[in-house]
């Protein structure tokens, strides 16, 4: 079943999170991710006010844990959360 990684930035330092997304987003792919949504600038409806939102599809939850397990993509979760604050979820798809 299909999962979907979802994620909101806070973006303190721009020039990092261009060069993480550019190195991150291979390795989502490696995974068998795929970005299908990106926003950055949605639109809030109620409770939640995003600033840099995504979508990722994946195979699986477990293809999402290995990525975030992973020694290639640790040192790049550092830089996000070194110039971003993150909130991110993995749920299932229908």
């Amino acid at each position: 079943m299909s999962a979907y990684l979802v994620v909101d930035l806070d973006i303190q330092d721009t020039k990092s999170i261009e060069d993480y997304r550019s190195k991150a987003l291979p390795l989502v792919a490696k995974a068998g991710g795929r970005l299908i949504a990106f926003d950055a600038a949605p639109l809030g409806l109620e409770g939640w006010e995003a600033t840099n939102m995504l979508i990722i599809e994946f195979p699986d939850r477990q293809a999402i844990r290995r990525l975030f397990a992973s020694p290639e993509y640790a040192p790049l979760a550092a830089q996000r959360q070194a110039a971003a604050r993150s909130r991110i979820i993995a749920i299932d798809g229908v």
